[in-house]
């Protein structure tokens, strides 16, 4: 007999597939004490998920949970509370690890996992299928929050999965990998369509005030290069995959192992089939790594992406502590750039305690760096549960002590949200107006119209609604 587990990603809007999904199936089938049947239900191209978990009718729902997704979560949560009373509902994710109380309470969930995921929704899931469970056994499996009685329980942190080659490769039979693969990419080195994504590693051992990831990875760990280079090869074999995108928090970190991949890759002849883009941080380079950086380019990367943050230092240190500083992320894109590949930057504007002089260095930043900088993006600096910045922000009185309701709050102003009282909104959005359309100008207009031409041939109503999205995103 299976037994039916149903994992669900509510996220809209999604370019890549929920890989932390794909890695707690895997981990179910292959440690799992039962037979399971699983089944993925994305919001991303399923239009009516609550009907399509009510159809499955799990034994166990298990949500994943980034903080921008939390009110739907709750909200389906609670629909499926009234039609499938006898399924356990479960939710994961950083969220859950930051907030896992208020989570509980606010959705009536019966479970959250927090931390690492694999071996404890595995365990848990053991224990709500089994029909001879002991009454206090959930105390004995780690990670695990839970209410009773009213009261908050939690059974304490488990120890991070050591040997990430214990990990299966993630199941993505089940994540709708032609949906993902059939995405057109385009502000990325990566242009074009069969694009995924592959962790290498987990953890960062940096601590920016904007970051909540390490409240979930504490540890850096890695996969071993045997482990990357099969998973590489499967993706090849079985999806046609033509690139991938490395999303560990810092690939550069471990420049041995960086270079042991490199020629693995090489050797394998992976070079030759795939190409490849990382992230990396800026104060990690100097130019005793121009040829760790040409290996990686003879190695099929054809990008590193750069979070430059600002154009201020004060602020820069602010954001990300120690050994940063402006100068040092222009010395990054010249090694970078020396070494033959290309720089795609990240900036953020309005943080708090930053000020309208300060945003303009970031103009300037990019302006003057513009040559070299071959894609950038900027963003609002946003606080999230579990962030030094979350904290700040709620200190100063910017966002809301009940996530959900400021969630809420913002889809009903439906505008830029801004989170500094230290700015004038309006020089925020003429700056970000202004950069964007600079952004716009380092895509050739032959990448736009494919672009254009591809997803409306195969996405039309999405690409109308996301252009019109773009068009109205300055509105004030």
């Amino acid at each position: 007999m299976e037994h039916k587990i149903c994992l669900v990603n509510s996220r809209l809007e999604g370019t890549y597939p929920p890989l932390g999904l794909g890695y707690l199936a895997s981990y179910l089938e292959k440690y799992g004490r039962y037979k399971y049947e699983i089944k993925v239900v994305d919001g991303n191209y399923d239009q009516d998920i609550f009907n399509t978990i009510k159809k499955f009718n799990p034994k166990v729902i298990g949500f994943t949970g980034l903080s921008p997704q939390i009110r739907d979560v709750v909200s389906l949560s609670q629909r499926l509370r009234l039609a499938l009373p006898e399924s356990y509902q479960i939710l994961g994710g950083i969220h859950a690890t930051s907030e896992p109380e208020k989570s509980l309470r606010k959705a009536g969930l019966d479970y959250a996992v927090l931390g690492e995921g694999e071996e404890t929704f595995q365990e848990l899931a053991d224990y709500l299928i089994s029909k001879d469970r002991a009454q206090d056994g959930i105390n004995k499996i780690p990670g695990i929050a839970y209410l009773k009685d009213d009261r908050f329980y939690f059974t304490g942190w488990r120890p991070e999965i050591g040997d990430l080659d214990r990990l299966p490769f993630p199941n993505r039979r089940i994540l709708n990998m032609n949906y993902y693969l059939s995405q057109y990419l385009l502000i990325r080195g990566l242009i074009g369509n069969r694009i995924t994504t592959v962790h290498a590693s987990r953890g960062c051992p940096f601590d920016c005030s904007f970051c909540s990831s390490r409240i979930v990875f504490k540890k850096v760990r890695y996969f071993s290069c045997e482990y990357v280079i099969d998973e590489l090869k499967e993706l090849i074999s079985k999806f046609k995959v033509r690139a991938v995108f490395f999303t560990d928090d810092t690939f550069i970190l471990d420049k041995k192992r960086v270079w042991d991949l490199c020629e693995s890759l090489i050797k394998s002849g992976l070079n030759k089939r795939l190409k490849w883009e990382v992230q990396g941080r800026a104060n990690l380079l100097n130019w005793n790594d121009l040829g760790l950086l040409r290996l990686m380019k003879k190695a099929g990367c054809v990008q590193i992406d750069y979070g430059f943050e600002v154009g201020d230092d004060k602020v820069l240190r602010f954001l990300k502590k120690e050994n940063v500083s402006v100068e040092l992320n222009r010395r990054a894109i010249e090694i970078t750039k020396k070494a033959g590949l290309r720089v795609l930057g990240t900036f953020m504007l309005a943080v708090p305690g930053e000020n309208d002089a300060q945003m303009e260095k970031t103009r300037r930043f990019i302006k003057e760096n513009f040559k070299d900088i071959d894609f950038f993006q900027v963003f609002i600096a946003t606080p999230y549960p579990g962030s030094e910045l979350y904290r700040i922000c709620l200190e100063q009185g910017t966002v809301k002590e009940d996530y959900i309701e400021q969630i809420e709050k913002e889809e009903r102003e439906d505008k830029i949200q801004i989170y500094s009282n230290s700015v004038t909104p309006k020089k925020v959005i003429e700056i970000l107006s202004s950069l964007d359309k600079l952004m716009l100008k380092k895509i050739s207009f032959f990448n736009k119209a494919g672009w254009l031409f591809y997803n409306l041939a195969h996405f039309p109503k999405d690409t109308v609604r996301r252009l019109l999205k773009f068009l109205l995103k300055n509105k004030t």
